[in-house]
């Protein structure tokens, strides 16, 4: 019996026609796929990804779309930033917010 692939040369391409034939002719035979591809000079790899397309109803997957897409600002940038041992952290939107910190950090645990 002569196969489909006989007259295509390594690496190339086989029309949707042309699979649809040989996953016809597979499914009629009763060899395993490894079987059936060794015999048939395809990859084992190949006859199954053929399978699960066919059994996912297209040939080949849709077309990859892409949009692009704003990200949201990086977080605030701080003027100041106190971080203690204990955990607590403290940012200034400004330097001149120093005064206020001033009076603020003897009241923090340390």
């Amino acid at each position: 019996m002569r196969s489909i692939i006989e007259e295509v040369t390594p690496r190339q391409r086989l029309t949707v026609g042309q699979r649809q034939r040989l996953l016809a002719r597979y499914h009629r035979s009763p060899l395993t796929q490894a079987e059936f591809a060794a015999q048939h000079g395809i990859g084992l790899s190949t006859l199954g990804k053929w399978l699960r397309e066919a059994r996912a109803g297209s040939a080949a997957p849709p077309p990859v779309r892409f949009q692009e897409m704003v990200l949201p600002s990086t977080a605030p940038r701080w003027a100041v930033e106190v971080v203690s041992p204990q955990g607590w952290t403290v940012r200034l939107h400004t330097a001149s917010d120093l005064v206020a910190v001033s009076s603020l950090l003897p009241a923090l645990p340390c």
